[in-house]
């Protein structure tokens, strides 16, 4: 076998379909065909790739080493068919993975709940990775480049070929030790005289902060950088500096004062996609996310039978 056209695609189909069900009778029913006929199948493409790809005993088929590197190709392949086929078709296929692209920012725990959510939206037509974006030009970057499906971000974007619309807008805290903040009189005085925390990833959000405190009268005597949230909170519990973070409806942060002043400081994020998939299941559902807007506590979390359901978990294997 030396070029594509040798391949017999049905069978490589029909090896993926049953190592993606883990079972030859379901691979059977998914595309159609008898055991039988799908076993012979398995077996000539094992002949013509002169490779055995399944261990076959009483208990059913296992893949080899062989048989998974296999699978995880094929994986690739026949989610992009799935892709192509919607995309040329009024038809719903799913059966692809999807990867949000999120920007590295400290509103990441409120674009986790949104992507959480959008998991539950999508979970019927495969699963949902997350990829952790630098900053706004990479996310576009790869999203143009397929390396994502659609990301999150601080920014609309102003190519042609993408399209934007909002999903949030959440309102900036300045944070500190509640001991730190009951000794200053004004706020301002804490702000000025207290080392002020900031991300070094956040430039963005930096600016818009540092905008906001001139704006305010505020010119912190001392910035300090880092790339560590968990650093900046300890100092922060501490009372050694004062900091800013996005408002997570769905938290609460008992052992850190939040506090605001002047006018309230909002930060807009956006969901990101190519025009060109808004025919995909993967991007209607997004939008069908953005419809219902970010729920506080929804219904749904509470199914916990969802995954099982749509994982075609048979009833013998559970309790």
């Amino acid at each position: 076998m030396k070029k594509l056209k040798d391949i017999n695609w049905n069978h490589l189909y029909c090896f993926y379909e049953v190592a993606r069900a883990q079972s030859l009778k379901s691979g059977a029913e998914t595309v159609g065909v008898a055991p039988s006929t799908l076993s012979a199948q398995l077996k000539n493409l094992e002949k013509a790739f002169n490779t055995k790809l399944f261990n076959r005993s009483s208990k059913g088929l296992n893949l080899t080493t062989e048989g998974l590197s296999l699978f995880e190709r094929a994986k690739a392949i026949f989610e992009e068919g799935s892709k192509i086929l919607e995309h040329y078709s009024s038809d719903i296929v799913g059966g692809y993975s999807v990867t949000i692209g999120i920007e590295d920012t400290i509103t990441f725990d409120l674009a986790s709940e949104f992507s959480s959510q959008y998991w539950d939206f999508y979970t019927s037509y495969g699963v949902v990775n997350t990829a952790r974006q630098l900053d706004h030009n990479q996310l576009l970057e790869n999203l143009d480049n397929s390396v994502i499906d659609w990301g999150i971000t601080l920014k609309r974007s102003n190519r042609k070929s993408i399209q934007s619309e909002e999903i949030g807008n959440f309102e900036i805290d300045f944070c500190c030790a509640p001991e730190l903040f009951d000794k200053f009189k004004d706020v301002k005085d804490l702000l000025i005289n207290i080392p002020f925390m900031m991300s070094n990833s956040d430039k963005n959000v930096n600016s818009a902060i540092l905008k906001h405190l001139r704006k305010n009268g505020v010119i912190p005597k001392e910035k300090i950088y880092s790339d560590h949230n968990e650093y900046i909170l300890n100092l922060v519990r501490r009372g050694r500096c004062v900091t800013f973070m996005s408002r997570n409806p769905l938290k609460k942060y008992s052992d850190i004062k939040l506090f605001n002043f002047g006018d309230a400081l909002r930060i807009n994020l956006y969901a990101v996609w190519k025009k060109e998939d808004e025919g995909l299941i993967s991007i209607r559902k997004l939008k069908d996310l953005i419809s219902s807007k970010l729920s506080v506590v929804p219904d749904r979390y509470k199914d916990i039978d969802l995954q099982i359901e749509v994982s075609d978990v048979s009833d013998e294997k559970l309790k």
